[in-house]
């Protein structure tokens, strides 16, 4: 229910420097590839309670339901590969995606005001089978099944063997590979939402906002650095009154100081830097994703 402590109280500890102005040059961000902070064209209004919110690289990546299409070609592949072998294989349910965290733990804290209503700081719970998986790996089906699920990794093949010989599990990525389908490996977004992030997070926008949400917060009798060391705090694990009562005032000062509107205009502005120095190349892993949908899409017969 609770997210890890010593991660938060990690990002805790940095961001209370980070506000108390100790951190690295907000002009750079630690990061010598963006020089200056970029204009904003506006700060919109506040996320709707607890979603997610749609940010510029996202358009590069592979989405939930995408995903969860490639994983099934991938277990359906699997399946005829083992089938092909005299093994019968089950890839197990498809992974569902789990609901929007109602917490980042490492910058915003709580991000939703019904959860502050209902579970404070703790984590709603999830409705039940949500995020279940199966591997399709069965215990106990002995040695030669297993090699041929997973090939020869792990014995004599090495590292380099263990990408060329994956057994059946690899049975998808051979195939787009015949068809010179690439993979995308790299994951460019990925890391450039992760470089945008750095950034946002010593914007001085962002560090105004968090300043001023501290502010808020003692004016109401409540002594936090941020929303990290709020969310944090050593609550007990039954929901209390005091709990509820503080996640909502800190919901209520993130309102009202904006701090979820800065943070999402400031990061988009950042992503938008990266995406405009990187097009070209997000452009060619976006070609190589589409292919590699549609390669799904045509093995479950959607094409």
């Amino acid at each position: 229910m609770r997210t890890n402590r010593a991660q938060v109280v990690v990002a805790a500890l940095a961001l209370a420097v980070l506000v108390a102005g100790c951190s690295k040059d907000a002009k750079s961000g630690g990061d010598s590839d963006i020089v200056g902070e970029p204009v904003l064209s506006q700060i919109g209004a506040d996320p709707a309670d607890g979603s997610r919110v749609a940010h510029p690289l996202d358009g590069f990546s592979v989405g939930a339901e995408e995903s969860a299409l490639i994983f099934r070609a991938m277990g359906q592949a699997t399946r005829t590969c083992m089938a092909a072998k005299g093994f019968d294989y089950d890839p197990g349910p498809t992974p569902t995606p789990p609901p929007p965290t109602p917490i980042d733990t490492s910058l915003l804290g709580l991000l939703s005001l019904s959860a502050a209503q209902q579970t404070g700081y703790h984590r709603p719970p999830r409705p039940d089978g949500n995020g279940t998986s199966g591997t399709g790996n069965t215990p106990g089906q002995g040695p030669e099944y297993q090699k041929a699920l997973d090939g020869e990794s792990g014995t004599k093949a090495g590292v380099a063997g263990r990408r060329a010989d994956r057994g059946c599990t690899g049975e998808f990525d051979r195939q787009l590979r015949a068809e010179g389908i690439k993979d995308t490996a790299s994951d460019l977004a990925g890391t450039l939402r992760g470089k945008a992030y750095d950034h946002a997070a010593v914007d001085s926008r962002v560090r105004a906002s968090l300043a001023n949400w501290q502010s808020c917060m003692a004016k109401l009798g409540y002594k936090y650095a941020n929303p990290v060391e709020a969310s944090s705090a050593a609550w007990p694990e039954q929901v209390s009154q005091e709990e509820r009562d503080t996640a909502v005032a800190d919901m209520n000062c993130k309102e009202q100081v904006k701090l979820l509107a800065t943070w999402n205009a400031v990061l988009t502005a950042y992503q938008q830097v990266y995406i405009s120095k990187n097009e070209q190349a997000l452009r060619a892993d976006e070609e190589i994703s589409q292919q590699r949908l549609t390669a799904a899409k045509k093995l479950l017969g959607q094409a």
